[in-house]
């Protein structure tokens, strides 16, 4: 899912906040079978020949290595971690245009 990451919640690059935020959530069964990458790499697409040139967040807990080797695929880089729900969290960002082929 892309969607606006609300400015009161941590994990930003822009002063203004609500930049775009890629999240996905799959059955245990399905990791690993690289329909999390498919599924980003679409939404990620669509959304860089809609909307002009932005940057995208994944926000993920540091300790999540499957999920941040994930981001990494994908062409994320992480920048920045914070606290957030009781753990270690760390914003990845990338630019929109990666994505427009």
């Amino acid at each position: 899912m892309l969607d606006r990451r609300p400015t009161d919640r941590p994990g930003h690059v822009t002063e203004d906040g609500e930049e775009l935020e890629l999240s996905y959530v799959l059955r245990r069964s399905a990791w690993g079978a690289g329909f999390a990458f498919e599924a980003a790499t679409a939404a990620l697409r669509a959304a860089a020949d809609e909307l002009p040139d932005q940057p995208v967040l994944v926000v993920t807990q540091t300790a999540n290595k499957r999920s941040l080797k994930l981001a990494a695929r994908l062409g994320f880089r992480p920048i920045s971690t914070f606290e957030e729900f009781g753990a270690e969290q760390t914003l990845c960002t990338a630019p929109l245009s990666m994505f427009n082929i």
